[in-house]
């Protein structure tokens, strides 16, 4: 074979290559010289890092200023109810109605009224006793002091509730029959019999001691029944005051 233009060049088919020289066949095949106007392909410029985050701001900016917002919102709440301390408010103790029902009702019951009754006869301390209100015979007698070992109260209702102003006469051996006589004195509204009324139910009267109801029956012993409440003036010892304070609680 005659010589072949490959590329430009003339190359003769005739000679057997060498190895080198078909190193650089292909080589010269694959890499082709500047001399064939092989123009290498430029890359592109890349942006430099900073210019392009500032792109991407300035592009996003309406989506990123409402995330920070977003945050801080989150942020702000979240602070808000770490910090609030919640202060348990004080128990109210309310008064149940029924205590202060109680209490009213204590406050308004007034205090038992005091009586006074006169217990003679076979007890230990004789004379007027003041006893609470709803007090019974039994209690007076208790007040006086309790039965002398020689009474006898005979029939007397020990359990009878007792009344402001009244006699008790407890019974001994020479009167064995018990009495209750309801309140004949000036302090009850009513009046006193001088025939038969008793030393101590006279002592009841004002003004009247022991000495006195003592003389009044003695005179009424000694003259019989009293006629007229003027008589009491020629007992001893009634004067004309003494008269003038008895005559509208006696009777004759």
């Amino acid at each position: 074979m005659g010589p072949v233009r490959v590329h430009g060049e003339d190359v003769n088919t005739s000679q057997k290559p060498q190895p080198l020289d078909r190193l650089a066949f292909l080589t010269k095949e694959r890499v082709p010289g500047p001399e064939e106007g092989y123009q290498p392909i430029a890359e592109p410029a890349r942006e430099p890092p900073l210019r392009a985050v500032v792109a991407l701001g300035r592009q996003h900016l309406p989506v990123v200023l409402a995330l920070l917002l977003g945050v801080a919102l989150i942020g702000f709440h979240a602070l808000t109810r770490s910090s609030a301390t919640e202060v348990p408010a004080a128990p109210v103790r309310e008064s149940s109605p029924a205590s202060a029902t109680a209490s009213a009702s204590a406050s308004a019951t007034p205090q038992p009224r005091q009586l006074r009754v006169h217990v003679l006869g076979a007890v230990v301390n004789p004379g007027v006793v003041r006893l609470p209100e709803g007090s019974i015979v039994e209690d007076a007698i208790e007040a006086a002091g309790g039965l002398r070992p020689d009474a006898a109260p005979g029939e007397l209702n020990l359990a009878a509730v007792i009344q402001d102003g009244q006699q008790i006469i407890i019974g001994d051996g020479s009167a064995p029959r018990g009495e209750v006589v309801a309140s004949t004195t000036a302090a009850s509204g009513g009046v006193l019999d001088l025939n038969s009324a008793t030393a101590e139910q006279l002592e009841s009267l004002p003004g009247v001691g022991p000495v006195l109801a003592a003389d009044i029956v003695a005179w009424r012993d000694e003259h019989g029944p009293f006629t007229d409440v003027a008589q009491l003036q020629e007992v001893s010892g009634v004067g004309p005051r003494t008269y003038e304070r008895l005559a509208p609680l006696v009777r004759v």
